[in-house]
């Protein structure tokens, strides 16, 4: 029957065609139901496959001999390749092509092409027999007896012959012919698909569920084993069988990478870690890396960026050339892998928490605070804590602290004894080039300021060497101010389009102009300290609002403190804002423009919304800083900022440049309406007039808050000191300022008015109580029961010792005196309650109709706060302007609330 009946189709060239027939005939003929039918389809199906391949010779079939002797060759023959015991038997293929040689030349020469069509139409059977057949013919050198199309048919055919079997084929002989067939066709499948085609059609291809008989060749199966580990396959018995062979070879790679691979594939992740981190530290195996990442991402995703960068190693290298314009300056450097690079940006879209994350932003360009902050503050974890110390003081710190990550102990985690390796290695390359390479020893010479620094070499002004310098640059160690100063000149320091961010130099640079230099970092220890210091220090002046809702109160105790630093500067008084207020928030009010420190944050602090918000009342200095730097928050309320630069303009604090600056902020503002220069030229002598109320109405401006700025700075102007109103009246300025309806700048204005009063009254506030029996300092303050008693005894005695005088002229004196003592006490009482002389002649002129009106005064209690005339009476030992006055007002305009 033809191979084309057999299958249903007709004759064809296209395999594919002939695949879909012989698999839609193949659930029919079963291999173990329907042997001989499953044989004869197979058959059929391999002789369309050839006759697909190449056309049929004709002269092959002509040269087919027809004598007795001859047929039985090819009944032996034929019998030989279809006998599944003999087919694949190398002694069955010898004995045949040895019974040749019994044959005549001539017709040996006639069974040439006969034997080759015979054996082109079978199959399987012995490659090697087959080749053994092949030589003894000599097909391959009898081809010009052969048309050109079929003797390259034939070429090609010898050609397949050479290919090797996919396993030894003898063990099959005692198989049946299907599961010869089968088994054969399947090693063949699995082998070309493996080899030439796509590795998830080889996964597709061999999961599909099938009964077929293996040959026990250790070879075949070991090259299974590879295919499927390969491919992602996993499974018990594959497992088993590389079990067993790292036990009789456990220094074997391959092995070992089969392995864990197999433990991998079934998630038994335990198990392959330790031979995924023996292959990397032994044999840096190229798979290695990615399962490691994979594996660490899956069990301690808070380790992985630390794998990332343990991993970003580069070639070592101490062979630098002395030309400081040569190529290998830049190697050894400290640098990144583009494979570290893509690695950071695969970890950022996964869902990291605290150190992780903070490390991940920071190493693909975010913000390098938010780090530090968890550096510094205290972690559950302290051993991943420290590692992601050592891992930042890769790319910040200076030999010394390098030299700590060397001498860290080897941890007992797997995966974090592999981070730390990495990090040793890489700190261990840095540590070479900063102590040997050309670049960083000239930049030490450049910024050195004890010993004769010279200019920077031109080779390193720009190009690459350039950029390794800023590189240099980026670790945080101590300078003097001539070397920031030099390095200032030669390296763009805020410059956003480097590579190398030295922003933190400028601020180094900006407090050594002030005398506030880093001190050495000293030993041990103290080198983590001194950079614990710096880094809060910096992130501090860098971003201060930022930085300080980062740490907390725990974080400033757990710094050593260093009187030399910088940051003691102010650390004493973060511990006690924290320590009182539970915050940093009042930070702004208490810095001192003295210190280099306080004022280079308060220069960053300084803004409308932190001056207004502080605790403590900023100085008229600061406010006028706050002006200058962001004027135009006060376009809304142009009148009221009109008054601030007036209040400002008469504090005697600023010179004449400042004062010329407020004069011509208050100069102009333009205002079409006839009261407005009048108020303008009034706000600039110090004797404002009062607009109309409507007018301030119409502009949106509070009426009865701007006269009570007015009044103020007008009685400030012409009395000085004496001018400072009545505690009363500064609870109205406090309640203004802290009033958001009213406009910005007359907010601000009320705060200046306030600072001016708190340096006047802290000028008195510096005196001690006068004693009540200081009858004769008229100019004091008496409490209201000292003035009782004082009153009462005057009562008693100036008549009793007037008539115990004996004379009248005097008792007139003894009255006259009694009476001087009462005006005095009267007057040092109007004192207390912040009144003076025009209310003692008020109380003068109405005693005659009214005698005992002077007696109201028992009912009125004193000020509690200093007022012009000095401290209260009974405030011994208690400063009440110690939390500063609009502390002091708050807590009274709560008590007069409740």
């Amino acid at each position: 029957m033809s191979c084309w009946i057999r299958l249903g189709i007709d004759p064809t060239s296209d395999e594919t065609l002939i695949r879909n027939a012989y698999r839609a005939r193949l659930p029919a003929h079963h291999p173990e139901t329907d042997p001989e039918g499953f044989q004869a389809l197979r058959e059929a199906y391999e002789s369309a496959i050839r006759l697909a391949r190449d056309d049929e010779p004709e002269d092959v079939e002509d040269a087919t001999p027809d004598s007795s002797q001859v047929r039985q060759v090819f009944i032996d023959f034929d019998g030989l390749l279809k006998d599944p015991a003999r087919r694949f038997n190398a002694d069955a293929w010898q004995a045949f092509v040895q019974s040749l040689d019994r044959l005549p030349l001539g017709e040996l020469d006639d069974l040439r092409w006969g034997l080759f069509r015979k054996l082109r139409e079978n199959g399987p059977f012995s490659a090697d027999g087959a080749g053994l057949l092949a030589r003894r013919m000599d097909w391959d050198r009898h081809l010009l007896e052969l048309g050109f199309d079929h003797a390259r048919h034939v070429e090609d055919y010898l050609a397949r012959l050479d290919d090797p079997a996919p396993f030894d084929t003898t063990v099959m002989d005692s198989w049946s012919a299907p599961a010869q067939i089968e088994s054969l066709w399947y090693a063949r499948t699995l082998d070309f698909i493996f080899n030439q085609r796509p590795l998830h059609e080889f996964e597709h291809f061999a999961r599909q569920h099938t009964c077929l008989p293996l040959p026990s060749d250790p070879a075949f199966i070991r090259r299974l084993l590879v295919q499927f580990t390969q491919a992602g396959i996993g499974g018990a018995d594959l497992l088993q069988m590389c079990l067993e062979h790292w036990r009789e070879a456990p220094d074997d790679v391959d092995g070992l990478y089969l392995l864990a691979c197999q433990h991998t594939l079934l998630g038994q992740d335990d198990q392959a870690l330790p031979h995924w981190v023996r292959l990397w530290r032994e044999h840096r195996h190229p798979k290695a890396e990615s399962q490691l990442l994979a594996l660490c991402a899956k069990r301690q995703p808070d380790v992985l960026p630390l794998l990332i960068q343990s991993f970003d190693r580069l070639g070592d290298f101490s062979e630098w050339s002395a030309d400081l314009g040569h190529v290998s300056q830049e190697y050894g450097s400290p640098s990144q892998r583009p494979e570290t690079l893509a690695r950071w940006m695969g970890a950022g879209r996964l869902p990291l928490q605290g150190l992780a994350q903070c490390f991940v932003d920071w190493r693909t360009g975010g913000d390098e605070w938010p780090l530090l902050a968890l550096l510094l503050d205290h972690q559950d974890d302290a051993r991943l804590q420290r590692l992601y110390r050592h891992a930042w003081a890769l790319h910040r710190g200076d030999v010394a602290l390098l030299r700590q990550v060397l001498d860290e102990p080897e941890p007992i985690d797997a995966l974090e004894g592999l981070v730390l390796s990495g990090l040793q290695h890489q700190a261990e390359q840095h540590v070479r080039w900063l102590t040997g390479a050309p670049v960083p020893l000239a930049m030490e010479r450049f910024v050195d300021g004890n010993g004769a620094p010279g200019p920077l070499p031109a080779a390193l002004e720009k190009g690459e060497a350039h950029k390794v310098c800023r590189v240099w640059l980026r670790r945080w160690r101590p300078y003097s101010r001539g070397g920031l100063e030099r390095i200032a000149q030669a390296f763009k320091l805020d410059d956003p389009k480097a590579d190398s961010d030295l922003s933190t130099l400028s601020l180094l640079l900006e407090l050594s102009e002030s005398g506030a230099l880093l001190p050495a970092p000293g030993q041990g220890e103290a080198v983590w300290q001194w950079h614990a210091q710096t880094a809060f220090l910096l992130a501090l002046l860098d971003q201060p609002e930022g930085w300080l809702g980062m740490v907390d109160a725990p974080c400033l105790e757990r710094l050593a403190f260093d009187p030399a630093h910088p940051l003691s500067r102010v650390q004493p008084l973060l511990s006690r804002l924290t320590r009182e207020h539970g915050d940093l928030s009042a930070l702004f009010g208490w810095l001192q423009p003295s210190d280099p420190v306080h004022a280079a944050l308060a220069r960053r602090l300084l803004g409308v919304r932190q001056a207004l918000g502080s605790p403590r009342l900023p100085g008229n200095d600061r406010l006028l800083e706050c002006l200058r730097s962001d004027i135009h928050a006060f376009d809304d309320d142009l009148l009221g900022r009109m008054l601030l630069t007036a209040v400002l303009y008469h504090d005697p604090l600023f010179d004449a440049r400042q004062r010329r600056f407020l004069l011509d902020r208050i100069t102009e503002v333009v205002n079409p309406q006839d009261w407005f220069d009048g108020l303008r030229h009034g706000l600039i002598k110090g004797e404002p007039p009062r607009p109309p109320r409507q007018a301030l109405e119409d502009e949106g401006v509070a009426s009865d808050a701007f006269y009570l700025a007015l009044d103020t700075l007008k009685d400030l102007v012409r009395y000085g000191g004496a001018g400072v109103p009545r505690q009363k009246t500064l609870l109205r300025l406090q309640q203004a300022k802290d009033n958001p309806a009213l406009g910005l700048g007359l907010r601000f204005a009320f705060s200046a008015l306030l600072s001016r009063c708190e340096c006047l009254l802290l000028a008195k506030g510096d005196s001690r109580p006068v004693p009540a029996g200081a009858f004769w300092r008229l100019g004091t303050r008496l409490g209201r029961g000292a003035f009782i008693g004082q009153v009462i005894a005057a009562l008693l005695v100036t008549p009793l010792a007037a008539l115990l005088s004996g004379a009248a002229l005097t008792g007139i004196a003894v009255s006259l005196l009694g009476l001087i003592f009462l005006v005095g006490a009267v007057l040092r009482r109007l004192h207390d309650i912040g009144r003076g002389i025009p209310t003692l002649l008020v109380l003068a002129c109405l005693s005659p109709f009214f005698p005992f009106l002077p007696l109201i005064l028992f009912a009125f209690p004193g000020d509690r706060l200093p007022n012009r005339y000095g401290v209260a009476p009974d405030s011994a030992g208690n400063d009440a302007l110690a939390g500063g006055l609009q502390a002091a007002l708050r807590q009274l305009g709560g008590q007069r609330h409740s």
